[in-house]
C-alpha cells in the first residue's frame, strides 16, 4: 500500500484559502481535500502506479478528473481549481479560461480523444497529464498547459487580479 501524496505547504495553504481542509486517509492511501462547510464535493488524491490520480467525489459518486505525471503537475492543476473558489470568495468575476485544443500553450499539445482519455504532452518531454471525457478533458488540460508555463507566484497573482493577469491578457492567454 502506498502512502498518501503530501501536498506542499503552499498548495495546501491555497486549498485552505479556498475553504478546503487537507487530511490524509491512510486506509485509502489518499489525501482528501474536503470543504470546511457546506458543499458535499471533496477531492481525493492518490498514487495510481507511477501517476497521481485526482478524483472528485460528490455524495457516493466518484469520478476521475485528472491523471498527473507527477506532483508538480497535479499541484498546478489544483492552483487553478481552487483559484476559482478564491476569486468567488473575494467577489472577483469568474475567469473565462480559453479551453479549445488550438489554445494550448506553445510548448504543449493535446491528443485527440481516444474514447477513454485525452493526453497533454510537453513537447520534447512526453506526457504530463491525462483526463477522461471528450469535452471536459479540454477544459482541464488546456488551462493546465498554461498553468505549467507560469510560476506559482504568477498563478496566484492571476487568480487574485481583476483581469487575470499575468495568466490572461484581454481575455486570452498571455
Amino acid at each position: 500500500m502506498n502512502s498518501p501524496p503530501i501536498l506542499t505547504q503552499d498548495c495546501a495553504g491555497w486549498a485552505r484559502a479556498a475553504g478546503y481542509v487537507c487530511d490524509n486517509d491512510v486506509l485509502s492511501s489518499s489525501t482528501v481535500l474536503r470543504p470546511e462547510v457546506g458543499d458535499l464535493t471533496r477531492y481525493l488524491i492518490r498514487w495510481n502506479g507511477s501517476r497521481i490520480e485526482l478524483a472528485q467525489e460528490v455524495e457516493d459518486e466518484r469520478r476521475v478528473v485528472l491523471f498527473a505525471a507527477n506532483q508538480l503537475v497535479l499541484e498546478r492543476y489544483l492552483y487553478g481549481l481552487f483559484g476559482d473558489d478564491i476569486r468567488d470568495g473575494v467577489q472577483l468575476p469568474y475567469l473565462e479560461l480559453p479551453w479549445t485544443a488550438n489554445q494550448v500553450a506553445s510548448d504543449f499539445e493535446v491528443s485527440e480523444f481516444d474514447g477513454r482519455y485525452r493526453i497533454l504532452r510537453h513537447l520534447g518531454e512526453g506526457p504530463v497529464a491525462a483526463a477522461p471525457d471528450e469535452t471536459f478533458s479540454l477544459v482541464a488540460l488546456v488551462p493546465l498547459s498554461h498553468f505549467l508555463s507560469h510560476s506559482v507566484a504568477d498563478l496566484k497573482r492571476a487568480f487574485l487580479a481583476e483581469d487575470g493577469a499575468p495568466l490572461l491578457a484581454h481575455g486570452r492567454y498571455a
